[in-house]
């Protein structure tokens, strides 16, 4: 029922690793993996093994890997580049509580679409990483995940975006994100020196500046119907309803975890009436 797909494309010297999971023909979820100049940004799903594990003995040699943060789709084959290869990967020190695991945290739809990794060593990442010709600044994102990252390289404007962005206008959130922490992560590497994002999701993005402002606005523009619906006197489900549109299908298919409901709690409980 569930078929992957992997493929690999180069952008200048950044190769892309794109893996998809399709149900009936269909593309439902997806996640970019990035090598540059030794390394790997991220691992991907464990169903997609080894179709990762081929595209990555293809690579020029693999000496560093770095988690944007510890869900399942981008550390599913930690465990395997350790013992393949030998590296530990790099994350933020907030992972350390959820490497051990997975199995824990990793919801039943999460287990059918990604599947659950087995556990992996890591260690916490410095605040500047080196590659031969690349410096990469590490930014603590938090929003997304409290562990969230950004590899930032100043001299060629190059943000390695990981789950900060996803697109310009998400309406579905999962239920343990904090959007206030997203809307300043989200301000704070929009002032870069940007010419490139490379997101986890939607891949290359050619005019990220502009893509990042306008993620602001929407988000921005949630929050303050929010706050309107509220002095207004509506309930959750009709505020909802009034900003994002009928309907919550992934509501449905994440048994709750991924929502239009939890992008309204996630407003509502700065302002203490959620329900």
């Amino acid at each position: 029922m569930i078929r992957y797909s992997i493929k690999k494309e180069l952008n200048g010297p950044v190769h892309s690793i794109h893996m998809t999971s399709r149900i009936l023909g269909i593309p439902v979820f997806k996640v970019h993996a990035y090598y540059v100049e030794g390394l790997l940004i991220d691992t991907g799903f464990i169903r997609c093994r080894k179709g990762f594990l081929k595209v990555c003995a293809d690579l020029p040699e693999i000496q560093t890997v770095i988690n944007t943060h510890h869900h399942e789709d981008h550390t599913g084959n930690n465990f395997w580049m350790t013992r393949k290869y030998g590296i530990i990967p790099m994350a933020h020190p907030n992972s350390a509580s959820y490497t051990h695991s997975p199995s824990k945290w990793v919801r039943l739809y999460r287990r059918f679409i990604w599947g659950a990794p087995p556990g992996w060593e890591m260690t916490p990442v410095e605040c500047e990483v080196h590659t031969k010709h690349h410096p990469f600044l590490i930014i603590h994102t938090p929003g997304h995940s409290d562990d969230h990252i950004c590899l930032y390289e100043p001299n060629e404007g190059w943000l390695f975006s990981g789950d900060l962005f996803l697109d310009e206008a998400v309406r579905y959130t999962r239920e343990d994100e904090d959007l206030y922490e997203l809307l300043d992560s989200l301000k704070r590497v929009a002032t870069l020196n940007l010419r490139r994002m490379f997101c986890s999701y939607c891949g290359v993005i050619e005019k990220p500046r502009e893509a990042l402002q306008k993620k602001i606005e929407f988000l921005e523009s949630i929050r303050e119907g929010v706050e309107e619906g509220v002095r207004q006197g509506f309930t959750p489900k009709e505020i909802q309803q009034r900003l994002l549109g009928p309907g919550d299908r992934f509501r449905w298919i994440t048994a709750g975890q991924i929502s239009k409901k939890n992008t309204i709690q996630a407003f509502l409980k700065r302002k203490g009436v959620e329900r």
